[in-house]
Protein backbone atom coordinates (compact mmCIF):
# COMPACT_ATOMS: atom_id res chain seq x y z
CA UNK A 1 0.00 0.00 0.00
CA UNK A 2 1.48 3.21 -0.64
CA UNK A 3 2.42 6.08 1.70
CA UNK A 4 -0.37 8.20 2.29
CA UNK A 5 1.54 11.36 3.72
CA UNK A 6 4.70 10.68 0.85
CA UNK A 7 2.68 11.33 -3.13
CA UNK A 8 3.59 12.51 -6.31
CA UNK A 9 2.41 15.59 -5.64
CA UNK A 10 4.48 16.04 -2.36
CA UNK A 11 7.59 14.49 -3.99
CA UNK A 12 7.30 17.50 -6.92
CA UNK A 13 6.84 20.23 -4.69
CA UNK A 14 9.00 19.23 -2.27
CA UNK A 15 11.93 18.93 -5.59
CA UNK A 16 10.63 22.05 -6.71
CA UNK A 17 10.79 24.04 -3.56
CA UNK A 18 15.14 22.74 -3.69
CA UNK A 19 15.32 23.86 -6.79
CA UNK A 20 13.33 26.99 -6.51
CA UNK A 21 11.21 26.21 -9.67
CA UNK A 22 7.45 26.46 -9.87
CA UNK A 23 6.50 22.99 -9.63
CA UNK A 24 4.96 22.93 -13.04
CA UNK A 25 7.83 22.89 -14.56
CA UNK A 26 8.60 19.12 -13.07
CA UNK A 27 7.84 16.56 -15.33
CA UNK A 28 7.77 12.55 -14.35
CA UNK A 29 10.44 12.98 -18.01
CA UNK A 30 12.22 16.16 -15.18
CA UNK A 31 16.12 14.58 -14.81
CA UNK A 32 16.88 17.09 -11.60
CA UNK A 33 20.42 16.50 -11.37
CA UNK A 34 20.12 18.21 -14.62
CA UNK A 35 17.61 20.90 -13.19
CA UNK A 36 20.99 21.70 -10.87
CA UNK A 37 20.20 19.24 -7.64
CA UNK A 38 22.88 18.32 -5.69
CA UNK A 39 23.79 15.73 -3.57
CA UNK A 40 24.05 18.35 -0.07
CA UNK A 41 20.23 19.25 -1.60
CA UNK A 42 19.21 15.18 -2.29
CA UNK A 43 20.34 14.49 1.15
CA UNK A 44 17.80 17.11 2.76
CA UNK A 45 15.00 15.56 0.29
CA UNK A 46 15.87 12.37 1.79
CA UNK A 47 15.92 13.15 5.51
CA UNK A 48 12.54 15.44 4.71
CA UNK A 49 10.94 11.88 3.18
CA UNK A 50 12.19 9.50 5.59
CA UNK A 51 10.60 11.82 8.57
CA UNK A 52 7.52 11.50 6.09
CA UNK A 53 7.76 7.59 6.26
CA UNK A 54 9.33 7.08 3.07
CA UNK A 55 11.87 4.04 4.84
CA UNK A 56 12.88 3.42 0.72
CA UNK A 57 14.19 6.62 0.47
CA UNK A 58 17.84 5.79 -0.44
CA UNK A 59 20.61 8.27 -2.22
CA UNK A 60 22.18 5.56 -3.86
CA UNK A 61 19.16 4.39 -5.73
CA UNK A 62 17.76 8.09 -6.45
CA UNK A 63 21.14 9.49 -7.94
CA UNK A 64 21.31 6.57 -9.91
CA UNK A 65 18.00 7.31 -11.50
CA UNK A 66 17.18 10.63 -11.36
CA UNK A 67 14.43 11.30 -12.79
CA UNK A 68 11.11 12.44 -11.01
CA UNK A 69 8.72 9.55 -12.24
CA UNK A 70 11.44 6.86 -11.03
CA UNK A 71 11.24 8.68 -7.42
CA UNK A 72 8.17 8.74 -7.38
CA UNK A 73 7.87 5.30 -8.37
CA UNK A 74 10.57 4.43 -5.93
CA UNK A 75 9.58 6.49 -2.80
CA UNK A 76 5.33 5.37 -3.27
CA UNK A 77 5.53 1.85 -3.33
CA UNK A 78 4.99 -0.58 -0.75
Amino acid sequence: MPNPKLDRDRIIADVAEVLDVPPAQLTDETNVMDQGLDSVRLMSLIERWRAAGAVRADIVVLAADPLIGSWVRELTSD
